[in-house]
């Protein structure tokens, strides 16, 4: 009786194994409808802590379903529909290959680094849990050996900083973009808050669509509890016009949003009701 016992246990696990592995196998997104490939790409999403724990499999099958969607873009010109694109949007994943997010580091310098950092904008790169403690902290925080501002960041966010989430508010008709982390610091409520003006740029550069919104950062706002918010403002870089950038919306409906950055992110965010 006992081996039988220890036969049925053996069989369980075996099964357990097989449903495990096939509940994440990567779907194919041609075989879905619309709404389904939506619905795996934010549930997919949901596990990854908006990018930072996306296994490499998870991050290309967001990939897939992420380019899936935009070959099916329904919103022609999305930059200028200006009712569509402006909203609340809650970032859900922002993801990169380990080389772009190199050369954003190296770009953006310790400051930008930091910014995109705190706001969740930076393009996290996928971590292999197979590898080792140290080659996957390395990999998940982005190169941030380049970027000592940011480790500085990241390292205390580890410790101290609970990031409740990340949204990006864009009003068109003003041509405004704010970027939020709203956190809480040692259990107390923070908002970092980055404020940019936004504009559609010639839809002659990106094939003939106007895709893109060229983004000037301004000033950040920091709120920490029931103190008084401090600016700092950033129009002393870059000739007073502050940090730049651009961010195409390849994928525009009722409530997804989906975008590639200047530095190789790809960033999939959802309207806030």
């Amino acid at each position: 009786l006992a081996p039988s016992r220890r036969l049925g246990h053996a069989n369980r696990r075996r099964v357990a194994v097989v449903l495990a592995s096939t509940s994440t196998k990567a779907t194919d997104a041609s075989e879905m409808t619309v709404p389904e490939r939506k619905q795996r790409l934010v549930q997919l999403c949901a596990k990854t802590d908006r990018g930072k724990s996306a296994t490499p499999e998870v991050a290309a099958e967001i990939e897939s379903i992420v380019a899936s969607l935009e070959a099916i873009n329904p919103t022609k010109h999305p930059a200028t529909n200006k009712t569509l694109i402006t909203g609340k949007w809650s970032l859900l994943y922002t993801g990169a290959s380990a080389e772009d997010a190199a050369k954003r580091a190296e770009l953006e310098g310790a400051i930008g680094s930091a910014l995109t950092e705190v706001s969740g904008s930076s393009g996290n790169v996928a971590v292999d849990t197979a590898a080792g403690s140290s080659d996957a902290a390395a990999s998940s925080d982005g190169g941030s050996s380049m970027k000592p501002m940011g480790r500085t960041i990241s390292t205390f966010s580890g410790n101290a900083v609970d990031n409740k989430g990340n949204f990006q508010d864009i009003d068109a008709f003003k041509g405004e973009v704010f970027n939020r982390a709203e956190l809480a610091l040692f259990g107390v409520p923070l908002e970092v808050k980055i404020v940019a003006s936004c504009a559609p740029v010639d839809p002659s550069v990106t094939g003939g669509q106007s895709v893109r919104l060229a983004v000037a950062f301004r000033n950040v706002n920091l709120t920490l509890g029931p103190l008084p918010t401090l600016t700092i403002p950033l129009t002393w870089i870059n000739d007073g016009k502050g940090p730049e950038g651009w961010l195409d919306t390849t994928y525009l409906d009722d409530d997804l949003r989906l975008g590639r950055g200047d530095k190789g992110s790809t960033f999939v965010t959802v309207r806030r009701k």
